[in-house]
């Protein structure tokens, strides 16, 4: 598999799409972080009225914070 695609293991996938890209999402999915995060390394999240920020470190690891 190619960085920046998704591996969806179910046939039937709905798809999410925002900002000229799009990710297919199952019960059962692996997406890359390059993928989801954008050119900076972030993604927004909104989880039950809040919102966390996912983001990749100088060391290239990820931090969910709030």
């Amino acid at each position: 598999m190619t960085q920046g695609t998704v591996a969806p293991r179910q046939a039937s996938t709905p798809t999410v799409a925002k900002q000229g890209r799009s990710i297919a999402i199952s019960d059962d999915s692996v997406a890359t972080s390059v993928a989801l995060l954008n050119r900076d390394g972030k993604l927004w999240i909104e989880h039950g009225g809040e919102r966390y920020l996912l983001r990749r470190t100088a060391n290239n690891r990820l931090i969910l914070t709030k």
